[in-house]
């Protein structure tokens, strides 16, 4: 990426309810300057695949710590350990 592109990520999380799992969304939004060129959702239902996103987000020298913090609170909702 050059100087003036960015990702900026978004991140909700959704508590199970009424027979449906736990969900993490992420959107991923990538700028050039203040124009943003495009984005997509993520949906997350287990630590496993959140992982590996963050870690290709990081493998891509991508800031990761929005996603490592949401992945804590997503872990807590899981009942998961951290």
């Amino acid at each position: 990426m050059t100087q003036d592109d960015r990702i900026q990520y978004e991140v909700s999380v959704n508590p199970p309810e009424a027979g449906r799992p736990a969900r993490l969304y992420v959107w991923v939004r990538r700028f050039h300057g203040k124009e943003e060129l495009t984005g997509r959702y993520e949906v997350f239902e287990d630590l496993a695949r959140l992982d590996d996103f963050i870690a290709r987000t990081t493998g891509a020298g991508e800031d990761a710590a929005e996603l490592r913090a949401a992945r804590e609170r997503f872990a807590e909702i899981l009942g998961s350990p951290s």
